[in-house]
């Protein structure tokens, strides 16, 4: 099933139409239309391309949550953790992470050891149907010399030892975000990117559905629909405006922003993701990535509006300084031009309002400027006591409960009147089960993948790809690497790679499959979300170029018009590094 952009199918009156396509608008669209709901998803940019592809690239339970007693959070995210890893075993891998403790350590050793052990017990079920590799071994102790073995750049000053738990790698959130796109589209929804809501339909206090400006196009559409869901993330309030309709909460914006270096401390053999806190109670999350380290996140509030968001030399400062002081005295410290790349995305967080007879306590207001502590979990809300009826909208939550957050949602909507005629099935009756549900790509449902892995890389030999370029697309795409080979088949020159450079393994036929396939409308889109290439750090121009090339003439482009959108895309690019990056000497 392809991301086909028909907006003829615009005027056709929908059971729901979802207002953003990130992670929860996605899992909405898909557990709706899964269904039997007739559903449009419209998405301002491309897929994915806000918070959702900002991420940690980890599914997780949120072992540091259970300090602020956000139990329920912990344990829905672990419960997810277990279905999403299932669901896109090639997309996926399990991680152990090494939690040091030191004599100085805040919480103290014995209690990171009980939060550790809760966390474990919250996720008593990780292992149900799970195959040898998505098994999630029981936590233990590490010695001090273990941990030093295990990251040698770790502060060996008043190291008592560490725990060891796991937790699962996300491994490209854009690729995963898309198959369930895909899977969304497989059970009938449509999906339109580059599609902006710009207000509701309205018949009195109901609202009807919404209008919408085509991004591409100019063109706006009226899309009426017997629900709306407003999934926009930290665009949420905004996009209410024009319905007039409030909460009872108020969006606190925090930004997080991520270091793409190169192996903290020169240490490229360290496989294991380190969770440490410094003496002034910041922690850093250090991931080994695609032979790099991936350093974060911030945690701070923004006032700011959320496009005008961008990393910062501060962001940059404060991460290098937290990793920094977790160092051991004779490691080499990070410095700002080891960075070769940032990610920052907005996480929209939920604060009682201020303006709420219930947010004047002044523990609730301490809470709501602190965005460290503020609850993960999400907020559906119902405005038709704010005169916008059959309008809802789903605040907080988290990439790794999606799902679940889908869930509720739909079992809302289908428990209300809005939809009238239209099916309302529980999900037990459904037939559609999400929990149980392979996304788009996926070999099977709690398989290991690696058997039909090494039989994507035998399958492609014949075809001139090298094994990692075989095995790159294998783990990137699942069964569709059938679709990318056959188009190396019909023409030789799409297994041309974009980028000669080590460690670069994407190829022209991809580019060919993200527009035919996955709704790629601009460059941005292919370089970011349906490559990987993007994600590895700054793209050169040439790089850029040789995707304009293969991609232009399927937009319709002439040279000069590739020419313009290739130097365009290199621009943008390099003035979004001009924000965070140190100017030369």
């Amino acid at each position: 099933m392809t991301l086909a952009r028909d907006v003829t199918c615009l005027s056709e009156p929908f059971d729901l139409a979802v207002i953003g396509g990130g992670i929860t608008g996605i899992q909405v669209a898909r557990e709706a239309a899964g269904r039997g709901l007739r559903t449009v998803l419209l998405e301002r940019n491309d897929f994915g391309a806000g918070t959702s592809a900002a991420t940690s690239k980890l599914i997780h339970g949120g072992i540091r949550y259970l300090e602020n007693r956000q139990f329920q959070v912990v344990r829905e995210s672990l419960r997810e953790r277990r279905i999403l890893a299932l669901g896109a075993p090639h997309l996926v891998e399990q991680r152990r992470f090494v939690m040091p403790a030191w004599r100085w350590s805040t919480p103290p050793t014995a209690l990171l050891g009980a939060g550790v052990g809760l966390y474990s017990l919250l996720g008593f079920d990780s292992n149900r149907s799970a195959p040898d590799s998505l098994r999630i071994p029981l936590p233990r102790w590490l010695s001090r010399r273990q941990v030093l073995s295990a990251v040698p750049w770790i502060d060996p000053d008043g190291l008592q030892g560490g725990f060891a738990y796991h937790d699962t790698l996300n491994v490209h959130p854009e690729r995963l975000l898309l198959a369930y796109a895909r899977s969304a589209a497989a059970d009938g929804a449509q999906l339109f990117n580059h599609m902006e809501v710009t207000g509701f339909i309205r018949d009195g206090s109901t609202v009807r559905g919404v209008t919408a400006r085509d991004g591409l196009t100019g063109i706006s559409y009226e899309v009426s629909a017997a629900a709306v869901v407003n999934a926009a993330g930290p665009w949420l309030d905004l996009v209410l405006r024009p319905s007039g309709a409030a909460t009872k909460m108020s969006l606190l914006r925090s930004k997080g922003v991520h270091l793409l270096t190169p192996p903290v401390g020169g240490h490229s053999q360290v496989t294991d993701t380190v969770f440490a806190r410094t003496r002034n109670g910041r922690h850093v999350i250090v991931t080994p990535w695609q032979h790099m380290s991936f350093i974060g996140p911030t945690d701070t509030a923004m006032a700011q509006h959320p496009d005008d968001l961008a990393a910062s030399p501060e962001d940059v400062e404060q991460i290098l300084g937290t990793v920094n002081d977790t160092m051991a005295p004779n490691a080499r410290r990070m410095r700002a031009d080891d960075v070769i790349d940032t990610t920052v995305g907005i996480r929209p967080l939920l604060v009682p309002d201020a303006g709420d007879p219930e947010g004047d306590d002044p523990d609730s207001q301490e809470a709501a400027a602190d965005t460290y502590t503020a609850s993960r979990g999400h907020e559906i809300y119902d405005h038709s006591s704010h005169g916008a009826g059959n309008l809802w909208s789903i605040g907080g939550g988290k990439w790794t409960t999606g799902r679940a957050t889908a869930v509720a949602m739909v079992d809302r909507l289908l428990a209300s009147s809005a939809l009238g005629a239209a099916p309302q099935l529980p999900m037990s009756d459904s037939g559609f089960r999400s929990d149980r549900a392979p996304v788009w790509g996926a070999f099977d449902w709690a398989k290991d993948a690696e058997p039909f892995l090494r039989e994507a890389v035998q399958i492609g030999a014949e075809l001139g790809l090298d094994p990692a370029v075989r095995l790159h697309l294998a783990r990137l795409y699942g069964t569709d690497y059938h679709r990318i080979f056959d188009l190396v088949r019909d023409r030789p020159d799409l297994a041309a790679r974009v980028s000669m450079r080590a460690g670069r393994h994407d190829i022209s036929a991809q580019v060919v499959h993200g527009i035919d396939a996955e709704g790629a409308r601009t460059l941005a889109d292919l370089l970011d979300r349906r490559l990987v290439i993007g994600t590895l750090g700054p793209v050169l121009a040439e790089e850029i170029r040789a995707v304009a090339l293969v991609a232009g003439p399927l937009w319709g482009w002439d040279a000069a018009r590739i020419d313009h959108e290739a130097v365009r895309e290199d621009e943008r690019r390099r003035a979004r590094r001009m924000t965070w990056q140190p100017v030369p000497a």
